[in-house]
């Protein structure tokens, strides 16, 4: 079940169900996370996004599994 982003969720980091680290949400704008990704993601993890080589990285409410006070995991589905 998608869980909601919100402007709280901001200078959250984001990671995998494995815990691994993705990068952290720099702004949060009508339930799309804007992300800020960690300078040693692997360009695999990029690829499951379709995130290629953009300057924006986006996490929709759909790909969002959990939220807690420190981290926004991400969906089995996209990792």
């Amino acid at each position: 079940m998608a869980e909601p982003i919100t402007e709280a969720d901001q200078g959250k980091q984001v990671v995998g169900q494995d815990g691994e680290s993705i990068g952290t949400i720099m702004k949060v704008d009508q339930g799309v996370a804007h992300v800020n990704l960690d300078s040693d993601l692997p360009e695999s993890v990029k690829q499951r996004f379709d995130w290629g080589d953009q300057d924006d990285y986006t996490l929709q409410e759909t790909d969002v599994e959990s939220v807690t006070d420190n981290e926004v995991v991400i969906s089995p589905g996209r990792e």
